[in-house]
């Protein structure tokens, strides 16, 4: 990280007052600021006042200009409001923090206003939110992007990873320069959005305003119902564009083609006197704001319940407790223990100190690390855990698991799926169970670990499936049980230690060090 650099070349400008019996004195410093961000990182900005530009790159790291402006009635107000108006870098290299603190209580003697200029890698997830800015801006983003504003004109250009932008009043401006891939999410209540999309673009649109207008220059073929219209472009499919405004009116655009073929789809439905029955003789529908909770600090503990909602959680510096029926969650580092339960839906951790549970009923889990004992459960889909560093279970329903390095004793189990465990390099020993109803197992240990091996396949191929180990010293049986063929590998490697076993069925099992070519139990045909 490079060392902060001071520009405190502010200049000191008189404003005359209305009046020319007072000043105000204003001053103005440029603070730059390189910090470590991982390519795959999250950058959270929270500014009360100012303009935010955040531009993405194939630069590494993250590079940040700031721009803070004091304006006060004299000079003794000025350095108050300077002292008062703090910049904030908080995080780690793969979540970064940027913040503007105020005190809770502001002087009527001055005012400040923070702008920022930052560079991030083009794959960061961006979060920003602000309550007053006459731009934000983000461009060239290949990640997801969330903006929350009270007002400005929020200008998204060049971002292809999913999108939620949430303002009172302003505009909003989102450029397209390539087809949409992922869904966006517009929601304002007194503000006019302006959506642009080459003109061969195929996606699905939702537009929903009270008092203003949808208009476009596309071919759509769709309907009103009520206030909502709800059709495809071009040829359905695609992702999800929903947009709505209160108050505002919405524009849907082609890049390059003719403004003045822009049209008014509400216009049209009232002019086709079938489509008009329709949108009189069916039942009011009104797009439901997504529930979405995003934070980029926990202060202390963390305990929420909710039906459904998406909720995203930078650091928490405290024990975790979050309850959904359905809904993406998301939680960085958590300082305690951390209970994570959702009815369907993805779940993303990252480094937990404390104990660890986490369910989904539907959707994949990713941990980054599990620092004590866990147990980490989907009814279908797969697990992927970076590192634990105590006892550890894991159970999918139909999905992988892969263990990239265990510290601690790990009991693994699929219904449908390949496991892939690779034990910790400074581990000598340790219990490991693995069981795949059908798929692979892939168990990878140092040379030196000293294991008890259990090792079985059960087919109804056994010319198909095999057992492979870079270990000598196991010994094989084959039997006959319910027409299928089960085949036992067992024995003790390096003299011997705690429990390996390994079950598959339909697949094959293979014992790896990386470093020898492997000694076939039973030979492929």
């Amino acid at each position: 990280m490079r060392s902060r650099i001071f520009i405190y070349c502010a200049t000191i400008a008189l404003l005359a007052s209305t009046n020319a019996v007072a000043a105000n004195v204003a001053v103005t410093e440029r603070l730059i600021k390189d910090l470590s961000l991982e390519n795959d990182g999250t950058l959270w900005i929270d500014n009360a006042i100012g303009n935010i530009d955040v531009v993405g790159s194939d630069v590494a790291n993250m590079g940040v200009t700031v721009f803070k402006t004091t304006t006060a009635v004299d000079r003794a107000a000025l350095d108050e409001g300077r002292e008062q108006t703090v910049i904030s870098f908080e995080g780690n290299q793969s979540s970064r923090l940027v913040r503007t603190i105020l005190p809770g209580v502001l002087s009527p003697r001055w005012t400040s206003a923070v702008s920022y200029v930052i560079r991030v890698p083009r794959t960061t997830h961006i979060r920003i939110a602000t309550r007053r800015a006459d731009r934000i801006h983000i461009a060239n983003i290949s990640s997801d992007v969330t903006v929350k504003s009270f007002a400005g004109t929020i200008i998204v250009d060049g971002v292809t990873g999913g999108s939620i932008v949430d303002t009172i009043n302003g505009k909003v401006v989102y450029i397209y320069r390539q087809k949409p891939t992922a869904g966006a999410q517009i929601q304002a209540v007194n503000a006019d959005i302006y959506v642009n999309v080459p003109p061969d673009s195929n996606f699905n649109w939702i537009a929903d305003t009270l008092r203003g207008d949808v208009l476009t220059n596309l071919p759509v073929r769709a309907e009103f119902l009520s206030n909502v219209f709800r059709g495809a472009v071009n040829a359905p499919g695609g992702p999800i564009l929903s947009m709505q405004t209160l108050l505002g009116n919405i524009h849907l655009l082609g890049n390059g083609l003719d403004p003045q073929k822009t049209h008014s789809l509400r216009e049209s439905a009232a002019a086709d006197s079938r489509t008009l029955r329709r949108v009189q003789t069916k039942t009011t529908l009104m797009m439901q704001p997504a529930k979405r909770i995003q934070l980029p600090i926990a202060m202390g503990s963390f305990d929420l319940s909710a039906s459904v909602a998406d909720v995203e959680v930078g650091e928490v510096r405290g024990p975790a407790r979050v309850e959904t029926g359905a809904g993406e969650i998301k939680l960085g580092t958590v300082n305690g223990e951390c209970n994570v339960i959702s009815g369907g839906g993805p779940l993303q951790l990252g480094d937990v100190i404390g104990p660890l549970f986490a369910s989904t009923q539907a959707g994949e889990v990713f941990v980054r690390a599990a620092r004590v004992v866990g147990r980490l459960f989907t009814a279908g889909g797969s697990i992927y855990l970076l590192y634990t560093g105590g006892t550890t279970a894991l159970q999918s329903g139909g999905g992988d698991i892969v263990v990239r390095q265990a510290a601690g004793s790990i009991n693994a189990e699929t219904r449908s799926g390949d496991i892939n465990i690779t034990a910790d390099p400074n581990q000598k020993m340790q219990k490991i169970e693995a069981r795949s109803g059908r798929g692979n197992i892939t168990l990878y240990l140092t040379p030196g670990f000293s294991a008890d091996i259990d090792a079985m396949i059960v087919s109804a191929e056994p010319d198909v499936y095999s057992i492979s180990s870079d270990f000598k010293g196991l010994q094989v049986t084959t039997e006959q049980v319910g027409g299928k063929t089960r085949v036992r590998a067992m024995g003790k490697i390096n003299g011997g230690g705690e429990h390996v076993e390994l079950y598959a069925e339909e697949g094959d099992i293979h014992i790896l060090n990386l470093t020898t070519n492997p000694v076939t139990i039973m030979p492929r045909p």
